[in-house]
């Protein structure tokens, strides 16, 4: 199951938000939410976020589960597994 940990702060409130439109479940911890999905994958597009590049960049600053299959200006997409 991938993840995504997403500093708790108003900067990453709409990365949140989209998180929470697609479905995926929410876990806070100590100045985090660890967003996750049953689904053997997460993709978000930077567009439903509205956030400026340099927000969409610091996504992963947090950590993450799983493994990054594509993060560029408009798709971040992360999968099962680790890297081989």
């Amino acid at each position: 199951m991938p993840a995504l940990y997403i500093l708790d702060i108003p900067e990453f409130e709409p990365i949140l938000r989209t998180a929470r439109i697609a479905g995926m479940a929410e876990e806070e911890l100590d100045g985090y939410v660890k967003v996750s999905t049953a689904a053997p994958e997460i993709v978000l597009e930077r567009r439903h976020t509205d956030v400026r590049p340099a927000v969409w960049f610091a996504a992963l600053t947090g950590g993450l589960e799983g493994r990054i299959v594509r993060f560029d200006f408009d798709v971040l997409h992360l999968a099962e597994g680790v890297r081989p």
